[in-house]
């Protein structure tokens, strides 16, 4: 794009810029504590969730379960862009994450829980936990 006089190819650019700048930003560290909940696909409640999370390059580990005290490892945990993947196992159930950084400090998504016998979904929402 030529630049017309008028500044409009400056301003394309300093919209790129900041435009990458806010993506990167948003595809931050996810290192930390994370709380909040899923609600299975027509159930009544919410069940609480509390992760400790440490990523490392694409790379995601830690641990997750209803509270602190009870804790499960994150198995399969990858980070692709926006987009965070992993799972849990507690005993008979096996608990796939989805999830989506929609703000620094937010993931949504969806969960998959399946057992030898049951399968649900469910919606996931989770923030970073702060001054911990």
């Amino acid at each position: 794009m030529a630049e017309s006089g008028d500044g409009v190819a400056p301003m394309s650019r300093t919209v790129a810029i900041v435009f990458l700048l806010a993506a990167s930003a948003m595809a931050g560290d996810l290192t930390g504590k994370w709380s909040g909940t899923f609600k299975v696909d027509g159930g009544d409640h919410s069940v609480p969730q509390r992760f400790i999370l440490k990523q490392q390059g694409k790379t995601l580990t830690g641990s997750g379960g209803p509270n602190a005290g009870e804790q499960y490892p994150i198995e399969n945990g990858r980070i692709d862009g926006d987009e965070v993947r992993f799972e849990i196992t507690t005993g008979e159930w096996r608990f796939a994450y989805h999830l989506k950084q929609t703000v620094p400090d937010a993931l949504k998504g969806d969960l998959k829980l399946q057992s030898v016998n049951d399968s649900r979904n469910a919606r996931v929402s989770l923030t970073r936990s702060k001054g911990e």
